[in-house]
């Protein structure tokens, strides 16, 4: 191969999320890619996305002939206002100010989807085993700074993603104690969307609220230390994350139920791989199931828990590989 086409063949992958960005320069084969360097570092820790690729580039000098980001917000004429940073992407200027020929932004939910297929038995942990359809829609609803969801459909050849920004859909109380927990959170923020329990900052939020606290009551613990000490047997914090894994599985099942997933439901995002023993528990598949016209329907839809927090990344380099070949 010369050297001409073996620069061709390098990629960039990016997924830049409200907490964590990931990045990934590779070398794209015809059946995947060879990872060359990797950087992951806190997103927050930087004024946007030009000295995170500047950064990866310079670790081995190459260009990319091609490249793939996925960015935590609604895609606009190839530029995103991300939802949890005040950055701006532009996919046009990126390709400009770093010479790549091809530049690919994405949802990142999007990204996680086409990612499913990067997965093995390993990366996920079944709730729900149900009666998949190979041949069936899959749904994505996952937790991490904000709340994402995707679709995807179509074939392997021919995937067809649908991102979504259903994570702000309101939240929608089933009994007395979520409807007391909806009531708190209205007085104080006038609207309670999904997002603002299923994400980090919503843990917070549930734990005041499971600790008789008024909903801006300054914490001594954040979301990772209320994790860590539920995961320690600590009462409230424990009451917390099981109170959080039903209401996800609540959503699981709505979404569901909206777009029939019979190849299967998965949670992803950053918060799932860290609370897998709360969300093992009965409770969740219970509440999962729990729409009593539709629970057969329901049955038949698996559940998986997505293990594997690089998803939204490995989606991206995927999009890139691809990109880079029809380049080549």
């Amino acid at each position: 191969m010369d050297a001409k086409k073996e620069r061709t063949r390098i990629i960039l992958a990016a997924d830049i999320g409200g907490s964590r960005a990931r990045l990934l320069l590779a070398r794209a084969g015809q059946h995947g890619w060879r990872e060359l360097c990797r950087r992951e570092t806190p997103s927050a820790a930087h004024d946007g996305i030009e000295p995170l690729i500047a950064d990866i580039l310079a670790e081995t000098g190459e260009t990319p002939a091609a490249a793939c980001i996925a960015v935590a917000g609604p895609l606009e004429h190839h530029r995103v206002h991300m939802n949890n940073l005040p950055w701006i992407v532009d996919g046009e200027h990126l390709a400009a100010r770093f010479s790549i020929s091809r530049v690919r932004l994405i949802n990142d939910f999007a990204a996680q989807a086409h990612g499913l297929a990067c997965l093995d038995g390993d990366d996920t942990l079944t709730l729900c085993a149900g009666d998949p359809d190979p041949e069936g829609v899959r749904a994505l609803l996952g937790a991490g700074t904000g709340l994402g969801m995707a679709v995807l459909a179509g074939t392997p050849q021919t995937p067809l993603i649908l991102p979504s920004q259903g994570g702000l859909a309101d939240f929608a109380p089933r009994d007395a104690r979520e409807l007391a927990l909806c009531e708190t959170l209205l007085a104080s923020h006038g609207r309670v969307s999904l997002e603002m329990l299923l994400s980090g900052h919503g843990i917070e939020r549930l734990y005041r609220f499971v600790s008789g606290l008024p909903p801006e009551a300054p914490l001594a613990r954040d979301t990772a230390a209320i994790t860590a000490a539920a995961l320690a047997g600590d009462t409230l914090a424990a009451e917390a994350l099981r109170l959080f894994a039903r209401l996800l599985a609540a959503a699981a099942g709505n979404l569901a139920l909206t777009v029939l997933p019979r190849g299967g439901l998965y949670l992803s995002g950053g918060i799932a791989p860290r609370i897998l023993p709360f969300l093992r528990e009965p409770a969740v598949a219970e509440t999962f199931l729990a729409h009593p016209s539709m629970s057969a329907v329901l049955a038949r839809i698996p559940l998986h828990a997505v293990r594997d927090e690089s998803l939204g990344l490995k989606g991206a380099a995927r999009i890139a590989s691809g990109l880079a070949r029809d380049e080549t």
